[in-house]
């Protein structure tokens, strides 16, 4: 069995308050300060896009994730949470943003 969670602590804004971006087998979350929660689930995702970060969209809500998330470019980092779209390499995605 694959891992089930990622997670790396980011600074979204330069000078804004630290979170967390969590990868988990149920969808992509970002956990800011307070109560300050997002969370897609897998089934929810429309969109990821790679820019200068990677955006994950739903019809609802987003999770932007930084460039330098997880020590990787914002390219390796979004091909990695396309591939974690598919329940059967799920695992293996999560694993690899673990080993980063």
């Amino acid at each position: 069995m694959g891992q089930r969670v990622a997670e790396d602590l980011v600074r979204p804004r330069r000078f804004g308050p630290r979170a967390v971006v969590r990868v988990d087998l149920h969808g992509v979350s970002l956990l800011g300060p307070g109560e300050r929660r997002t969370m897609i689930r897998w089934e929810w995702v429309e969109a990821i896009q790679v820019a200068d970060g990677v955006t994950v969209r739903s019809a609802t809500d987003e999770v932007k994730i930084p460039r330098g998330a997880f020590g990787t470019d914002a390219a390796s980092l979004g091909g990695l949470l396309e591939q974690a779209r598919s329940i059967t390499t799920r695992g293996e995605a999560i694993a690899s943003l673990n080993d980063r």
